[in-house]
């Protein structure tokens, strides 16, 4: 197995999109929480609406890759 810094293409040394993905990054959690919070009072639909918050992970995921900021 390779050791080189290329061996895994989906781990990213700078952020996908520079300054705007790492912006991205920091809003997501924020619209996660108001869509949760808009569709448990108006819809009354809080037994679902957490699926909201698996959008902070899965942007993260695709701004820094699979190894996190690190890069690793």
């Amino acid at each position: 197995m390779s050791t080189d810094d290329t061996s895994n293409p989906l781990a990213r040394k700078t952020p996908l999109g520079g300054r705007t993905g790492v912006a991205i990054v920091a809003i997501v959690p924020l619209l996660a929480l108001a869509a949760f919070l808009l569709i448990g009072f108006i819809a009354g639909g809080w037994g679902w609406a957490w699926v909201f918050f698996l959008a902070i992970p899965i942007s993260a995921i695709i701004v820094y890759g699979v190894g996190g900021k690190s890069g690793g």
